[in-house]
């Protein structure tokens, strides 16, 4: 016997209520719980960062208006301390590298901070190798494809950032912000802790691979002088206030790591090298810092986690460096 019009008509009516319903109820959740702390609404809950993942946890960092300075990278510059830049440097520093992270999603957490802090003063980052890639797509050069990033949660657009929302994993930190507000949970340090995680033991990321080198012949169609991570910096730069110091540093890896002289490789990074000195030198308070080099600090084996992540003695150089830098620019 065929089901009457009139039941599969109340049917779909009551199915698409319960679910809008439903829906609304979640989305209300959201906006007033801000499992993210992105202020992107009002919530009764207040500020506070309760998630560990660090490629979403910054959002709640990166608009925290207590500092008015940052830094930014990926696992090569996790070591740079907040807590050791601030007093000597008399501002208020924050870690925002995400681990793992390119030039494309290093860009758009810098584009973050700085819309959300018209008091910015200082912005470093730790730019490795990744930035002299020729790849116009900024595919990011460590983990490909395979890496995500929430490029929605740190964008502008609310309704991408709720329709984003509909997914599982902020129901756990909804539950974090609850405790949190209950104070039966406390936050993650607002200025991010300067060290790798517990679980590396010094073998847990892959040895970069040398390019196989290739010598110059004398032909200038060898060398690739186009930088597209760069020239998205340097549209950033153009368009941040000029009163904000921004620091560049390259990090080091082992010597051995380095190309070899006389090759495609070597005049390449070199050129990459030229084109963040030239971005920084227009700035009235820019500085290029290059760690990039074989030195005795990079010949030393011991002073790197596995030859391409240094230790605490390196991240202490190069904060002096930093220091200097932000001071001489004052």
């Amino acid at each position: 016997m065929p089901i009457p019009g009139w039941v599969w008509h109340r049917f779909v009516v009551r199915f698409a209520g319960g679910f809008f319903a439903v829906l609304g109820i979640w989305l209300a959740a959201i906006v007033l719980i801000d499992p993210y702390d992105t202020g992107y609404f009002p919530s009764p809950i207040g500020a506070g960062v309760v998630d560990q993942n660090d490629t979403t946890s910054a959002v709640g960092r990166g608009r925290d208006g207590r500092f008015n300075a940052a830094t930014f990278g990926n696992s090569h510059g996790l070591l740079i301390d907040p807590a050791r830049l601030s007093p000597a440097t008399g501002l208020s520093f924050v870690q925002l590298t995400t681990l793992g992270s390119g030039p494309r999603e290093q860009l758009t957490v810098i584009h973050y901070f700085v819309r959300r802090h018209a008091n910015a003063a200082a912005l470093v980052l730790v730019a490795d190798q990744g930035w002299c890639t020729h790849d116009p797509t900024l595919l990011n050069p460590w983990k490909g494809e395979s890496y995500s990033f929430p490029h929605w949660l740190y964008g502008d657009s609310r309704l991408r950032y709720l329709a984003n929302m509909l997914s599982a994993r902020p129901f756990g930190l909804m539950r974090r912000r609850i405790l949190f507000a209950m104070g039966r949970l406390g936050a993650v340090d607002p200025a991010g802790v300067a060290a790798y995680p517990a679980s590396w033991n010094g073998a847990q990321a892959p040895i970069p691979t040398r390019e196989p080198s290739i010598p110059l012949n004398g032909s200038p169609t060898q060398i690739s002088t186009e930088f597209p991570a760069i020239d998205q910096l340097e549209a950033l730069l153009a368009a941040t206030p000029p009163d904000i110091a921004v620091v560049v540093i390259m990090p080091p890896i082992y010597y051995r790591l380095l190309p070899d002289r006389q090759t495609v490789q070597s005049v390449e990074l070199a050129g990459c090298k030229a084109r963040l000195a030239s971005a920084l030198a227009r700035r009235p308070r820019g500085a290029f810092i290059d760690f990039l080099v074989d030195s005795p600090l990079s010949r030393q084996e011991s002073n790197f986690l596995d030859q391409h992540h240094m230790r605490e003695g390196i991240a202490r150089a190069i904060e002096t460096r930093i220091t200097e830098a932000l001071n001489g620019a004052r």
